[in-house]
């Protein structure tokens, strides 16, 4: 029996596929599936977790265009509207040329004709256009850009899948249970004086204090099952707050509010139901933080290295790892809207308030990184449902008459907004404005919203929390789950941080420079570590050489060992500046000279890397 030509042809076209992505895991689908591969993307012979999926159509008699700026591809409707808006994972359409043994692609999913003619759905098959401009191996920079944009056009429909939701309707027609009987136990049972005392000392900042008498409380109250509850929740703020305003990595303060709410579902494992579901919420709005925090380290380790212009497939890896943080945390998100929903509809919502107001915070935050992320339209959708979520907390606390929590649902509410006289803070002030002239709430309210105006200006206030440098190294290794706490992460951060302004050494003599190392560790500058890393000084003007990893070290054999005796030192100018340089004196690995005449060993960069 005679083979089918077409079966030749694929087969054939099969072979140029798989050598175009030799270096990768091509993986070809057993059944029909409408693609043919999953290909697994591999860097220097290590799997990335990345893959995409391919359809490859092959032919001896490939329909050129006339001009040949395109190949014209046919495809049934129901197979084009699969690859380009039903899967979720970046798809594209090759094309192999198997007498000329060349391929072509086009990335389906952001094809404006395709996706057109999709919509309109007026025929039951549709011509592709795929460019000849899109050649592999030749154009594989644009393919790996074209491979990072379909990912972030699956990642954007995946987030905008959700609307925000209106739960102050939801709570219509669903009384509460017990409020004034259930707040009375809550609120006032044994210990409440000691919680308020802990209370006054944090608005004193003495938190030390605070923590301790809360601690006595809850090692005191074992009977005391709510006042245990209280007692938890208090010590799990102002534990966060310690390490808010500390040096310490600010995951530890994502993870605290997870800890505190895994504890207080300890204490109300099933009942009571009020304390219960007030756990349950806590946790959400916990873990959502938790995947907004590693989200955060991403995105800033992916913006230095676009900003570097690193290669394009570590970039692309870059980009596939922000995706995928922000659908974690979209997953989380979704969880916590089920809850919220759930929430409404309770007759033991009267309690919630308060973790509902934690959720809208962690959606928030949600959606500024999603912004950073490009992700614009997304991130306007999370701050609808932000503010959602706050006037479903104000109107909890209206339904149970606490001034307390309305205020801080209100007050919370100016985090949402990004313009001046936009939707939210007119809300936030019409709710203001109804309360009296004379109270406190209004006072302080009015004093807070102030502020935003003035933050929204620019100003920074006394107490701000601000992240410094070290803090900003700890948030992108702690997102790779590197804990930055141990050894040797610590003294290299100290160390990049130490060496970021190399203005101490090249003020002393024009022709010294400092170079990258040319065998520096890869993975320190994947890292945002780079600083830390192994250097070269190097004199313009003689050739001398030194290299090693601290700075100061390095410059002080250089200086013992040539420049004190140099007749040609040539200090630059009191005020000189590194960072004030128009041509700055790091160079890349690849400009890096080798040494006229290294040293010792240190200075050999052969050496160097050993």
């Amino acid at each position: 029996m005679k083979r089918p030509e077409q079966h030749t042809t694929d087969s054939q076209g099969d072979a140029i596929f798989r050598t175009v992505f030799a270096d990768w895991a091509v993986n070809a689908s057993e059944l029909d599936y409408g693609w043919d591969y999953v290909v697994e993307v591999f860097r220097n012979g290590a799997s990335t977790g990345l893959t995409f999926h391919a359809q490859l159509k092959s032919s001896l008699h490939t329909a050129y265009s006339s001009h040949g700026l395109f190949i014209s591809q046919s495809l049934e409707r129901e197979a084009a509207d699969y690859l380009a808006r039903q899967l979720h994972q970046p798809t594209f359409l090759f094309h192999a040329d198997v007498n000329a043994r060349r391929l072509f692609w086009t990335a389906i999913q952001l094809d404006e004709a395709v996706l057109t003619a999709l919509e309109k759905g007026e025929t039951q098959s549709l011509t592709v256009r795929i460019p000849t401009a899109n050649a592999l191996p030749e154009r594989f920079d644009k393919f790996l850009a074209d491979l990072t944009r379909s990912k972030t056009v699956v990642v954007s429909r995946l987030l905008l899948d959700t609307k925000a939701t209106d739960f102050v309707d939801a709570m219509r027609g669903r009384p509460i249970e017990r409020v004034a009987e259930i707040v009375a136990d809550l609120h006032e049972k044994g210990f409440r004086l000691d919680l308020q005392r802990a209370h006054d000392q944090m608005k004193s900042r003495d938190l030390p204090a605070a923590i301790t008498t809360v601690k006595k409380v809850i090692s005191s109250a074992t009977e005391y099952l709510e006042v245990q509850f209280n007692a938890t929740l208090q010590l799990g703020e102002l534990e966060w707050m310690q390490l808010m305003h500390s040096d310490q990595p600010q995951s530890l303060a994502a993870a605290r509010k997870v800890t505190t709410a895994e504890a207080l579902c300890q204490i109300a494992r099933r009942t009571p139901r009020h304390l219960h579901l007030f756990a349950q919420t806590t946790r959400k709005a916990a873990e959502l933080g938790v995947a907004v925090q590693k989200a955060h380290g991403l995105i800033m380790i992916w913006k230095g290295h676009q900003r570097r212009g690193d290669d394009p497939l570590w970039l692309t890896v870059l980009s596939f790892q922000v995706n995928e943080s922000l659908l974690a945390a979209h997953r989380k998100y979704r969880q916590s809207l089920r809850l919220a929903r759930a929430i409404a509809r309770s007759q033991y919502r009267w309690v919630i308030s308060r973790p509902i107001v934690d959720i809208g915070i962690e959606v928030t935050r949600l959606a500024k990184l999603l912004e950073n992320a490009d992700f614009r339209q997304a991130a306007a959708e999370y701050r609808k449902s932000a503010f959602q979520m706050l006037k479903f907390a104000a109107a909890i606390a209206t339904e149970n008459k606490s001034m307390d929590e309305l205020f801080h649902a209100v007050t919370t509410a100016r985090m949402v907004e990004t313009e001046q006289d936009g939707e939210v803070i007119r809300w936030v002030r019409a709710v203001v404005d109804e309360w009296p002239e004379d109270s406190e709430y209004r006072k302080n309210a009015e004093w807070l919203l102030e502020r935003w105006t003035d933050r929204q200006k620019g100003r920074t206030f006394e107490g701000d929390i601000q992240t410094n440098n070290r803090q900003i190294h700890q948030n992108i290794l702690t997102s790779y789950g590197i804990d930055p706490t141990i050894e040797p992460w610590p003294s290299l951060i100290e160390l990049a941080i130490k060496d970021d302004d190399p203005t101490r050494v090249l003020k002393e003599c024009k022709e010294k420079l400092i170079f990258y190392h040319p065998f520096s560790d890869l993975l320190l500058t994947r890292l945002g570590l780079e600083r830390a890393n192994r250097k070269i000084i190097r004199c313009r003007l003689h050739g001398y050489v030194v290299g090693g990893r601290d700075l100061d070290g390095i410059n002080a054999q250089f200086n013992e060992r040539f420049c004190n005796k140099c007749p040609d030192r040539s200090p630059r100018a009191d005020d000189w500046q590194f960072y004030n340089e128009l041509e700055q004196e790091f160079l890349s690995t690849a400009e890096t000279p080798k040494p006229a005449e290294p040293a010792d060993d240190e200075g050999d960069p052969a050496k160097l890397g050993q």
